[in-house]
């Protein structure tokens, strides 16, 4: 039976799964870059299926990598249509491909209207119509890049560790600093779902993933109940983005 590698190479980590048949048998993250996918491949893997925003030269290396093993192996693109749903771009091979399989991913859930949020080190929304047309998005800076800006972009905001996760007021530096960051993600989230019912309507899903996903959503309150976290979002479009070609 056919052993399948699926990775989702992503900024800061790489997340990955083997499949046999359509079961995850084996799954994980890597944080030390490219180079511990060697590990993965000395296993039994018949094919491996690969996302990538990662940059040029960590993608040439994993490419190589892959060369040389001598696997089979498919990068997925993104494209213009897909399973039901249509690219919004002008053009679609400008648009990442992490979101590109995400959506494709959740509209094969319900097929039907829904906005798609990626909660990592940029935090995507992405909204779909009925007929799976892809209505536009939005692409803010994630948790760590707040922190990153604010260290790097101010002379006295200096702040240390995370206590606890929350959006009330803070009452010194470090809460300000990191309820702020979860408050302006959780406004924008809200404020993208007010805009995208003026183009879908009222009835529409809402799938989160990413690394920062269930925390968003927690933090969203009661609007986000029936919100729908998919860990293995975007993981999940590489079938069928890679079957279409």
């Amino acid at each position: 039976m056919t052993l399948i590698l699926e990775l989702d190479v992503g900024n800061t980590a790489i997340k990955w799964r083997r499949l046999k048949a359509a079961e995850v048998v084996e799954s994980g993250r890597l944080i030390d870059g490219v180079d511990g996918v060697c590990d993965l491949l000395l296993g039994a893997v018949d094919m491996i299926r690969v996302g990538s925003v990662a940059s040029s030269d960590l993608e040439a290396r994993l490419r190589a990598m892959l060369a040389q093993s001598g696997l089979e192996y498919k990068f997925a693109t993104s494209q213009l249509e897909c399973a039901g749903v249509v690219n919004g771009y002008q053009d679609v091979h400008k648009m990442g491909v992490d979101r590109w399989l995400a959506m494709v991913a959740a509209f094969q859930v319900k097929r039907q209207a829904c906005v798609v949020i990626d909660a990592g080190t940029a935090l995507t929304i992405d909204v779909l119509n009925n007929d799976g047309l892809h209505q536009g998005g939005y692409i803010l800076p994630g948790v760590s890049l707040v922190l990153k800006v604010l260290a790097g972009g101010t002379g006295r905001v200096r702040f240390g560790a995370e206590d606890a996760r929350s959006i009330a007021p803070g009452l010194n530096t470090d809460s300000c600093v990191h309820n702020g960051k979860w408050l302006g993600l959780v406004g924008a989230v809200r404020a993208a779902l007010s805009e995208a019912e003026l183009l879908i309507g009222d009835q529409y899903d809402v799938f989160i993933t990413g690394g920062d996903g269930l925390t968003l959503r927690r933090l969203a309150g009661e609007v986000a109940a029936s919100w729908c976290y998919h860990e293995d979002l975007v993981l999940d479009g590489l079938a069928p983005v890679l079957a279409k070609g």
